[in-house]
């Protein structure tokens, strides 16, 4: 008997903090104005870098990437996906002299599918697996928004994979500005912002959403 009187506390407890962090499912939002300011949000992880919520001139906040350190740096969040699924996010960051900054989105974990903008190379490219797969051109706008669109569709037994990127005061564009056809599961995780402050300056990331999205014929 006092066994079980110490026992059922326990379980109840531990019932009491699974209902606080309910398991994140689609769509998913995050526009960091209801985060603590100086702080990496909760359900955010850091993989490589510095990430925190700051506020900027215009009283929003932004989740922003520090300076350093000079690497690839990637944040996880939102639920685990292996389905088909749409990030969108907007991005912003600067260049300083002839250095230029890089940044992107991704899906399906940190060796899914990246949508990489190079503004130093004047590209846009997918990437996997840390290699770029596919690249077009792109005119990159410094001190501004960029916004970025990656659909992964699963279609047949092969799926789609098209990035659409575009400068802030312009149309999202209706066809994909990189796209490519992958054979196989594109994999299965976490979706992620990436940035690398090539130019010294901090990266600022917003407006982050996921959504489903179904198979296509």
């Amino acid at each position: 008997m006092p066994r079980i009187l110490i026992f059922l506390p326990v379980l109840a407890l531990s019932s009491l903090h699974a209902q606080k962090k309910p398991k994140l499912q689609l769509p998913y939002s995050n526009d960091f104005q209801k985060a603590e300011a100086g702080a990496l949000p909760e359900g955010i992880m850091e993989i490589d870098g510095v990430f925190k919520v700051q506020k900027g001139s215009d009283d929003q906040q932004y989740l922003v990437m520090s300076k350093e350190p000079l690497s690839e740096n990637a944040v996880l969040l939102g639920p685990s996906l292996k389905s088909g699924a749409s990030l969108y996010a907007k991005i912003r960051s600067y260049k300083k002299r002839r250095s230029y900054p890089r940044f992107g989105i991704g899906l399906h974990g940190i060796s899914g599918y990246r949508l990489r903008v190079v503004p130093s190379k004047g590209v846009v490219e997918l990437v996997k697996n840390e290699e770029s797969v596919k690249s077009m051109p792109y005119k990159w706008q410094s001190d501004q928004w960029t916004f970025l669109k990656l659909d992964i569709v699963p279609k047949g037994e092969s799926w789609s994979v098209e990035g659409r990127v575009w400068n802030e005061g312009e149309k999202q564009p209706i066809g994909a500005t990189v796209s490519l056809v992958h054979k196989g599961s594109p994999g299965q995780g976490k979706a992620s912002l990436w940035g690398t402050a090539y130019s010294g300056r901090e990266v600022e990331f917003d407006d982050v959403k996921i959504r489903p999205v179904s198979p296509t014929q």
